[in-house]
């Protein structure tokens, strides 16, 4: 079965399944690998989450000129060319895993 087969109660599917504990851990365990730092994490989970640069300048009261800056840093380090390839990276492992048959 794959690990969609219960929606209704999510904790009832495959224990690989991101919808059992949902995907922040795997986030930031990747984000400790590719040695991002706390302030780059945080900025990274507001990008994935589709902020744009302008608000999370706001919301972590710097400019955005920082925020681009930090944005550049953590795309090298995940060895990706964007926000679109960032996100993809993890969309990639979400379709992967849970495609797995038990």
């Amino acid at each position: 079965m794959k690990c969609f087969r219960n929606l209704i109660d999510p904790r009832e599917s495959c224990t690989n399944c991101v919808f059992r504990g949902g995907m922040s851990g795997p986030i930031q365990q990747q984000f400790v690998v590719w040695g991002l730092s706390k302030s780059e994490s945080e900025i990274a989970m507001l990008l994935l989450k589709g902020f744009a640069l302008r608000e999370i300048a706001k919301l972590r009261t710097t400019t955005e000129a920082t925020v681009r800056q930090q944005s550049l840093q953590i795309y090298q380090k995940a060895h990706v060319d964007g926000r679109h390839q960032l996100a993809g990276f993890f969309i990639e492992r979400l379709m992967n895993i849970c495609g797995e048959s038990e």
